[in-house]
């Protein structure tokens, strides 16, 4: 149940929106080669800008993960990237929104 207070939404429970969408994909890198896995099938609302984020989900960034980056972003989807020294399958956390205008 939402609560207004000074004009300030709190939410308690899960937040939905149609211009933000987010997940997890798991890549099996290339060792010391870029490897990338695709998020599609969305649909985010709005007509503005649409911005990837990702991270990694690993206890060893910096030493066997040395990337982790979208490209090819679009309101249906985009393109997740991994650059890691090893083969170690490594879950990703992505959050796409999009500017309402």
């Amino acid at each position: 149940m939402a609560e207004v207070r000074n004009h300030d939404l709190r939410i308690s429970g899960r937040l939905k929106a149609g211009n933000i969408a987010m997940g997890q994909v798991k890549i099996t890198p290339v060792a010391n080669a870029p490897t990338s896995v695709a998020v599609s099938g969305l649909n985010l609302k709005g007509a503005g800008q649409v911005i990837g984020l990702c991270t990694t989900q690993t206890s060893v960034p910096g030493k066997a993960v040395h990337e982790a980056s979208v490209s090819a972003v679009t309101h249906t989807g985009m393109t997740v990237w991994i650059f890691r020294t090893d083969t170690v399958p490594t879950e990703l956390g992505w959050l796409m929104f999009r500017k309402r205008v």
